[in-house]
């Protein structure tokens, strides 16, 4: 077994990191001989120097399932008795070539990944470094092939349209240093927040609901530009998982209910804050941040694209997110 200390303290440091890592989002991995040491399913990075979280999975399996068209979905057991399952990203993982493989939900790349102009606004940015572009697609095996079919130019770096990063190399430090380079070339302007309307939206909290514990996510409902991008739908797939299908505005659950079947996780009042359901959990909580963090630094001068109908129902009734999703309620108080 290969020394996993390096990998755990950057997995660590990483899912401590909102900016990069919210929930039980991101994955890690290191490949030693034939074997492929990855992150299980619906565990928390911040977490890393805590749980065993790194299952052994050898790469001819993975490779296998892939030529079959089959998701890799087998479990294993660590030696404390729990029964996990690999990352769903698990493919993207094997076939990039790569020692170490770091994929995050960086709100800075999802900020561009979500943005109709690319990839042509990162051509500058990322000028020097060797990257490709992944439009959309359905996140775990599809992914994983899409990426397999990209690998002719030899990239270190992706930007997974709508979805979020990936950074590989030959060991952790240099997948580190690397992530904090494209961090640093893909920081841009924040807008600054107007001030919450806390003792207005008091009185308009309605059964099943309260105002939302994280001070900073009142700003989706702080400015025009911020509540019409938030309500227009899900830009990528944790959010989707995490806090549904879409956030609403206050005066609109029913049509929220109609459209979608459910009642919304958040709801936006104009001018005045955000209110949460009541049985928004941890999870939920640290993606409506990170969803908070895209939003404010997006240029209004630039559309930007949300997922189809179609593939927010795919990820809602996908069995491996609703797994992720059970997984969540171990998670209130996670270390950060």
């Amino acid at each position: 077994m290969p020394d996993l200390t390096p990998l755990r303290k950057l997995s660590a440091k990483l899912g401590k990191n909102l900016d990069l890592v919210q929930a039980g989002g991101g994955n890690t991995s290191l490949k030693a001989d034939d074997t492929l040491w990855v992150k299980a399913s619906g565990k928390w990075l911040a977490r890393a120097m805590h749980e065993e979280m790194f299952l052994p999975v050898r790469q001819a399996d993975i490779l296998r399932c892939m030529e079959g068209d089959e998701e890799y979905v087998e479990e294993y057991t660590t030696s404390s008795g729990e029964t996990l399952r690999p990352s769903v990203e698990t493919s993207m993982h094997a076939v990039l070539p790569h020692r170490v493989v770091v994929h995050v939900h960086s709100v800075r790349a999802i900020a561009w990944a979500i943005r109709t102009d690319m990839p042509a606004a990162l051509s500058d940015r990322l000028a020097g470094l060797r990257w490709e572009w992944i439009p959309y697609i359905h996140p775990g095996l599809v992914l994983g092939k899409k990426i397999r079919e990209r690998l002719s130019s030899k990239p270190d770096v992706l930007i997974l349209g709508n979805h979020g990063l990936v950074v590989a190399a030959g060991d952790c430090d240099s997948a580190e240093a690397l992530l904090e380079e494209v961090e640093r070339r893909l920081e841009c302007p924040v807008r600054a927040p107007q001030p919450a309307d806390l003792d207005g939206l008091a009185e308009v909290v309605p059964a099943g609901y309260r105002i939302a514990p994280d001070a900073e996510v009142h700003a989706l409902a702080l400015d025009s530009f911020s509540v019409d991008v938030a309500a227009r739908g899900t830009f990528y797939p944790d959010q989707c998982v995490y806090v549904g299908p879409a956030v609403a505005i206050l005066d609109g659950t029913r049509s929220f209910v109609a459209k979608f079947g459910v009642l919304p996780k958040v709801l936006l009042a104009p001018g005045k804050g955000v209110l949460v359901a009541d049985d928004l959990n941890r999870a939920g909580r640290e993606v409506l941040i990170s969803l908070k963090r895209v939003i404010e630094r997006l240029d209004p001068a630039i559309a930007v694209r949300a997922l189809e109908a179609a593939d927010v129902s795919r990820l809602i009734n996908w069995e491996a997110e609703k797994y992720r999703i059970a997984l969540a309620s171990r998670y209130e108080n996670p270390e950060r």
